[in-house]
């Protein structure tokens, strides 16, 4: 035994030895951030003063010098997430990770994500070229000067990371398309709904924009004859996740406090650990200019944020700039086109797997693009022979300018500069507003957006037959007309990414626009709440008030059992959904269950699970139909109809037939019946019972007696709604994700201002992994006043103080300052860079 003991001592202690000896060499990876290093590659020196926070501010003699900085800051506190989102984007993420990731390789490596980058650097000008080397530069520098181990990721996985070069930067720009423009799953999840319901029902789940109409869906058949669009459908089809959009606002100086503009912005985002961005200063001290604000590690220059004499935002427009085409195979090596068959384009891929052979992938385009059904297995194998998927994307047209827009845009000094930088901007599609220091605002929406024949009875809305031209795109909007503002009558504009152009305006630019439930808030505590200031725009970013649920919650409750302790306690309830508060919880849950009762049985188990997401439109309408109605009222308990967040309903025969459950035979149910046996399981839900058909009568007596006590004012919205900024790739690892990724509570919901995600998946109920990315209030008449926040840290490093330092802030309303009054900061770290006499490799 006492062997046996003191080998188990021995045993500790070499553990604790090789813990403390990789901690060690995990501490030796931190970054040098006070002194001298000596650089080749750079024309004079520059000062780098990291702030409190871990801000940089980097000071440069030269645009080329402040920008090979900023590459070598990025790779000094990003490098682990820049090298995974190249090798994401150019499909060589199984070199470092193994097979596990294979299909995701084969996924980029076909849609050509890197041979695009290089086809679209080729097409920049000089000015942006030379940005993009001189991040490249700089990024290496840090490479082949650093001293210390690697990242922690790096240790782990036993990783290396290549040289950096212009093109990474472009495969990463490629990348954010993903976030921002795509809606295949959407064509494919509508094509396999209208598979299995009549188009009018169809219709109802993916309504039109409030005010707007469209031509009918047209009937599968009439189109595709024989073609297996279900099947296909199965293979790719995913709603886009619920919450992804984002808010801007600007007002002129008739409604602040100070006389001029005042700008605020915040894009929501999935949220991950470390975030998207990183903020940062760039003084030039040549020209005595600065930009402030967020950029991408991986990127130059400033994506969002300020400079001397403007500050801008972005929100998405999400346009429908993809299309998925069906195409009919002719032979081995072609297809066919309205001119008959032609050849496939055909391109071999290498993939390097750790552990394992390279892999040869053949890729094959049609004139529309990828055909991307070939690397998606579910798809690839119930097709029927001869007939493939491919892909129209603006994403992977090769002459994308957009990095030019982005160097343009730093250096806006009026709004003909900001209309003219816009050029440039290939896409995806924003929302950018505009304020400067001579009071002016405005705002502009650049980018490609396709055209599409009127005639085209589907007009992007499943995917289309390859082989006719009738489906083909016409070129894109003209620059011309795409949507501009400047100085507006009433003195403010707001998007949240709902409808941005009026009835008739003669073009289309998607039908996936958010519900105006965001935007209207905005508006309405702009135009209430003057005149404002940095405070009021801070306590508009923090709102968690949902609209919606003041919009839905009455009809809801009209059809609920009166005497349910749940329908008093929510009766009161103004729609905050702050995360120390019980009726979001309550609410959220019930209208999940209302609303997969409501349709659950018409898709089938297979197809519902694609549909959870809420659908508050057809919910609003099977509520108002079935209830009470006096003269458009609800009797007994009035709605204001007219109020500025109320949406109106659609058709009623549509909207009451979703109500009858079609599996339970002769039997009819009602909208009022599936109300009362969702707020039963709910009611049980919320008490940690088990919810099954044959049980809930009984554990609902038994709840009942106690809800007081087990439900009300003890189980908060934030309980269940939990925000995870995931860690890519580590917070799928059991144990070691604990110490990567960051959580906590988290209030608001999909639309409120301060939006937040909630998964409706019974398995991670609530869930989210989404919100706001980075916050950004500007004042004009002081930029030095402007406030910022992003919603992890400056640091990707672990061992890092900043890496989750500004989590708390973020989730609590609080913001940081970045001066600009002098290029150190007070109680800052300064790291002063030097050139070296040697030139640079």
């Amino acid at each position: 035994m006492r062997a046996v003991k003191i080998s188990g001592l021995i045993l500790a202690g070499l553990i604790a030895v090789i813990l403390f000896i990789g901690y060690g060499v995990m501490r030796s990876s931190l970054p040098q951030t006070a002194g001298t290093v000596t650089l080749p590659g750079l024309t004079s020196p520059v000062t780098v003063a990291r702030d409190a926070h871990g801000v940089p501010h980097i000071s440069a003699a030269n645009a080329q010098d402040l920008f090979f900085a900023q590459g070598y800051v990025h790779a000094q506190d990003r490098l682990w997430q820049m090298d995974f989102n190249r090798r994401v984007g150019s499909g060589r993420l199984a070199e470092v990770m193994g097979p596990a990731v294979l299909d995701l390789d084969k996924y980029f490596r076909t849609l050509g994500f890197r041979s695009r980058a290089e086809s679209a650097y080729a097409h920049l000008n000089a000015e942006a070229q030379a940005m993009l080397k001189a991040y490249a530069a700089g990024v290496n520098a840090f490479l082949d000067t650093r001293r210390g181990a690697l990242p922690p990721e790096f240790m782990l996985l036993g990783a290396e990371p290549d040289p950096w070069s212009p093109v990474d930067t472009m495969v990463w720009q490629k990348m954010m398309w993903l976030d921002l423009s795509g809606n295949m799953g959407t064509e494919l999840a509508r094509a396999r709904a209208l598979m299995a319901l009549p188009p009018e029902k169809v219709a109802s789940l993916y309504p039109t924009y409030p005010g707007d109409s469209e031509a009918p869906l047209p009937a599968l058949a009439d189109i595709f004859e024989d073609l297996p669009v279900k099947q296909l459908s199965e293979g790719f089809m995913r709603e886009k996740p619920a919450g992804y959009g984002s808010n801007n606002w600007v007002v002129d100086g008739s409604l602040t406090t100070t006389g001029k503009p005042l700008l605020a912005n915040d894009p929501h985002l999935g949220l991950s650990t470390p975030s998207i961005w990183y903020l940062v200063r760039l003084h030039n001290r040549a020209l005595d200019e600065n930009v402030v604000g967020v950029s991408f590690p991986g990127s130059p220059g400033v994506v969002l944020g300020r400079n001397d004499r403007f500050a801008w935002g972005f929100t998405n427009t999400a346009p429908d700039i993809q299309d998925l085409y069906v195409e009919k195979q002719v032979g081995d090596t072609q297809y066919l086109t309205p001119d008959g068959p032609a050849d496939f384009i055909i391109r071999e891929e290498v993939i390097k797997i750790r552990g394992q052979a390279d892999v040869t992938l053949t890729v094959r385009e049609t004139r529309h693009g990828p055909v991307v059904s070939d690397v998606v297995s579910a798809a690839r194998d119930v097709m029927k022979p001869g007939y493939l998927l491919s892909l129209r994307w603006t994403a992977l047209d090769a002459e994308d300018s957009a990095a030019i827009g982005i160097a343009r845009l730093n250096g806006v000094q009026n709004f003909e500069d900001f209309k003219a930088a816009g050029r440039y901007y290939f896409g995806p599609q924003q929302n950018m507003i505009y304020a400067d220091v001579d009071g002016n605002i405005g705002y502009h929406a650049p980018a490609r957006v396709p055209v599409r024949r009127p005639d085209n009875p589907i007009g992007g809305r499943l995917p289309s037959p390859g082989w006719d031209a009738l489906y083909d795109w016409q070129g894109f909007i003209p620059y011309e007309d795409l949507p501009t503002r400047y100085n507006p009558d009433g003195g403010l504009i707001a998007t949240a990414n709902e409808k941005i152009v009026a009835n008739g305006y003669p073009h289309f630019i998607t039908r996936d626009w958010s519900l105006p439930y965001r935007g209207n808030r905005i508006r309405h505590l702009l135009r209430s709440g003057a005149p404002h200031d940095t405070d009021s725009f801070v306590r508009l970013h923090m709102d968690t008030v949902s609209d919606m649920v003041r919009d839905v919650k009455p009809w809801l409750l009209a059809l609920a059992p009166q005497d349910n302790p749940l329908v008093a306690a929510l009766k009161a309830w103004d729609g905050d959904m702050a995360a120390d508060r019980y009726e979001p919880l309550i609410f959220q849950t019930w209208l999940l269950t209302f609303q997969e009762k409501l349709i659950a049985d018409e898709l089938g188990d297979d197809l519902y699970p694609l549909f959870r997401r809420l659908k508050p439109r057809l919910l609003k309408s099977a509520l108002y139909w079935s209830g009470p109605m006096s003269g458009g009222q609800m009797a007994g308990d009035p709605v204001d109809t007219d109020a500025y967040f109320a949406l109106p309903v659609l058709d009623k025969d549509v909207s009451l037939s979703w109500c009858d459950n079609v599996t339970t035979g002769d039997r009819a149910e009602t909208c009022n019946m599936l109300v009362a046996d969702a707020l039963s399981e709910t009611l049980i839900w919320l008490n940690g019972g088990d919810v099954a058909d044959d049980n809930v009568d009984k554990v609902l007596d038994n709840v009942l007696n106690n809800v007081l006590d087990n439900v009300l004012g003890k189980q908060k919205w934030g309980d269940s709604h939990i925000l995870t900024q995931a860690h890519r790739p580590f917070s799928q690892i059991p144990l070691i994700g604990n110490f990567f990724h960051l959580k906590g509570a988290q209030g608001g919901g999909r639309y409120t201002i301060n939006v937040a995600g909630s998964s409706a998946d019974p398995d991670t109920l609530h869930a989210s992994g989404f919100g706001p990315s980075y916050r950004g209030i500007f004042d004009l008449s002081d930029l030095d006043k402007s406030l910022y926040i992003q919603p992890t840290g400056q640091s990707g490093h672990l061992l890092s103080p900043h890496y989750d330092d500004l989590f708390p802030l973020w989730r609590e309303g609080r913001y940081i300052r970045i001066p600009t009054n002098s290029p150190v900061p007070d109680g800052s770290s300064v790291l002063t860079l030097k050139p070296s006499l040697k030139p640079a490799p």
